[in-house]
C-alpha cells in the first residue's frame, strides 16, 4: 500500500474555500446529527457556499437548511432541494412547519452564474451522490471543474462487509457514475477511519452540553434538538461529516494516500491494479478533528 501523504501534497494545491469559485455542500441533514454540525461549521468558514440536499424527504431537508442558515446569518447562501429517493428519515419536522423554501434557480444555473469558465467547484459530499450524478447527466462539462471530497466508502474493514457504506449504498448507480466521471480524481473519507470512538458525540459530550446551554442561539438549539432526537435511536453521532468538511478545506487533520480502485455495481470498492485513481484517507487525527469542530461551535 502506498505511504500516506499530507493532504496539501495530494492532487491539488488548493487548500481553502476561497481558492474555489463555489463550495457546494451536499447534505442529507435532519437525521444523523453530524450533518447539522457540519453545516454550522461551513456557514462560519465558507464565504462562497451553496447548499443542496440529498436523499430528500419532500423538501424537509432543504427547509431545515434554509432555517438553519438564516439563524446563522447566512441568508446569502442559496439552498436547493435535491433528489428525493423515497426516504422518511427526518427528525425535525416539528421545527420547520412554518419555514418556506424560496424559489431559486437550478443548481446548474447557480454554478454557471457564480463561476468563471475555468473556476474550480469544490463539492463536499455528505450524503448520497444522486445530485452530482444528475448534474453530470444534465451539465457534463461541469464535471471537468468539480473537485469531489466525499464521506463514505471502505476498503479494509466495515461493520457489514457485504455492502457499501451508507452514502454509497443508498444510491449505488449514482455513486458508480459520480466516482467514474469526474476529471479530477475524487477524494474519499473512508468509513473505516471515521468510525472511531473519539469522534462520537453523545449526551455527556462537551459539544452536546454546550449546544444545550440556556443562552444557546436558535441555530445551536436546532443542532441540540437534532442530537437529542438522534439519541433516541443511537447512543452517539459520529462526527464524520465535519471531518469531511475539514479535509475538503485543506485542514491537515486527514492524511491521504492514492489507490487504484475497482468500483463494483453495488458501489463497494476494492483495490485493483487497473482501477481508477482515487485519493483515500489513510489516517485521521481524531483528537485534533474534534477540537477543530468544537472551536467552530461558538457564539
Amino acid at each position: 500500500m502506498p505511504s500516506p501523504i499530507p493532504f496539501a501534497q495530494t492532487y491539488t494545491a488548493v487548500t481553502n474555500a476561497t481558492a474555489y469559485s463555489v463550495v457546494v455542500v451536499d447534505t442529507d441533514i435532519g437525521y444523523d446529527a453530524d450533518d447539522i454540525v457540519a453545516l454550522a461549521v461551513a456557514a462560519r468558514v465558507v464565504p462562497n457556499l451553496v447548499v443542496v440536499t440529498s436523499d430528500e424527504v419532500g423538501t424537509s431537508r432543504a427547509r431545515l437548511s434554509r432555517r438553519y442558515l438564516d439563524a446563522l446569518d447566512r441568508t446569502d447562501v442559496p439552498v436547493l432541494a435535491g433528489c428525493d429517493l423515497g426516504s422518511d428519515q427526518f427528525l425535525l419536522q416539528d421545527r420547520i412547519h412554518a419555514t418556506r423554501l424560496p424559489r431559486t434557480e437550478s443548481l446548474e444555473h447557480i454554478l454557471r452564474d457564480r463561476t468563471d469558465p475555468d473556476g474550480l467547484i469544490l463539492w463536499v459530499g455528505l450524503g448520497p451522490l444522486s445530485n452530482l450524478a444528475q448534474l453530470a447527466r444534465t451539465a457534463p462539462d461541469l464535471t471537468d471543474r468539480i473537485c469531489l471530497v466525499q464521506m463514505g466508502g471502505w476498503l479494509d474493514t466495515y461493520r457489514d462487509p457485504d455492502r457499501a457504506s451508507h452514502n454509497l449504498h443508498t444510491d449505488q448507480p449514482a455513486a458508480g457514475l459520480a466516482l467514474r466521471i469526474l476529471a479530477h480524481p475524487p477524494r474519499l473519507i473512508l468509513s473505516e477511519h471515521t468510525n472511531h470512538p473519539t469522534l462520537a458525540v453523545g449526551s455527556e459530550s462537551v459539544i452536546y452540553q454546550k449546544l444545550c446551554a440556556a443562552d444557546a442561539p436558535e441555530w445551536a438549539q436546532l443542532a441540540a434538538a437534532n442530537l437529542t432526537a438522534w439519541f433516541t435511536r443511537r447512543p452517539a453521532s459520529w462526527m464524520q461529516d465535519p471531518v469531511t468538511l475539514a479535509a475538503a478545506l485543506g485542514h491537515p487533520l486527514v492524511a491521504f494516500t492514492t489507490e487504484r480502485l475497482h468500483i463494483s455495481t453495488d458501489a463497494r470498492l476494492r483495490r485493483h491494479p487497473t482501477g481508477r485513481t482515487t485519493h483515500v484517507s489513510a489516517h485521521i487525527d481524531h483528537n485534533a478533528a474534534l477540537t477543530w469542530i468544537a472551536d467552530h461551535l461558538h457564539w
